[in-house]
């Protein structure tokens, strides 16, 4: 009989502000969508000319576009400090754990396999998982990523106790990004070394998706 498998929810004050900015992020998303207009944000809130339902009128101090750029910079903030420990035991064993962070602002950590982690994604705000050795995304992650992305998630990460790299939306996933990632995917199955992995990434060019590395201190 095989153990059990490590598993986990909670919340911290990180998680909780990521699910208040991503609902924001979500909302907004659906008013341009909806009406054409782009609405403003103070951070705390929306403002729109009208005041549309679930925002206020007037005008805050940027566009909602802005939003996506700080949930990126707090969700690397909140992966360092979650993700560490798990990356680390990574390392060492080569099991591989993820994150996922669920629409109220919990998150869940679960236990994989060896070298990969399967589950059915839920509804969520964004994933991320450990790797061993290297931060960088194995082609059948990257075609997850897509699936999570046309799911609204907004950010998946890969992460050892080093560095994480992280993909997360700066507006609606589009076609055209749909497609530059899935031709990411091919070139990663099909690279032989890591210098042709890192050339498919160099050559990407995205729409409404953006790239970032960044060293875990």
């Amino acid at each position: 009989m095989s153990a059990r498998k490590f598993q986990k929810i909670e919340n911290n004050d990180l998680s909780l502000k990521l699910a208040k900015i991503a609902k924001l992020i979500y909302k907004a998303e659906e008013i341009h969508e909806d009406t054409g207009e782009e609405p403003t944000t103070d951070f705390q809130k929306l403002y729109t000319q009208g005041g549309v339902e679930g925002t206020e009128i007037g005008k805050g101090k940027v566009s909602y576009f802005a939003l996506y750029e700080e949930f990126a910079k707090i969700y690397i903030e909140f992966i360092s400090k979650v993700m560490g420990t798990y990356a680390s035991k990574t390392r060492e064993t080569e099991i591989e754990f993820i994150n996922i962070l669920l629409d109220d602002g919990n998150y869940l950590v679960l236990e994989g396999e060896e070298d990969r982690v399967v589950i059915p994604h839920p509804s969520a705000i964004a994933s991320t998982h450990t790797h061993p050795n290297v931060c960088v995304f194995s082609y059948k992650d990257l075609e997850t990523a897509s699936h999570l992305f046309i799911k609204n998630y907004l950010a998946v990460g890969v992460t050892t106790d080093e560095c994480l790299l992280l993909i997360f939306r700066k507006g609606a996933y589009t076609l055209e990004d749909k497609n530059e990632l899935e031709k990411l995917a091919r070139i990663t199955k099909k690279s032989k070394t890591l210098q042709e992995v890192l050339n498919g990434y160099k050559n990407s060019r995205f729409n409404q998706l953006a790239l970032q590395m960044v060293r875990i201190v």
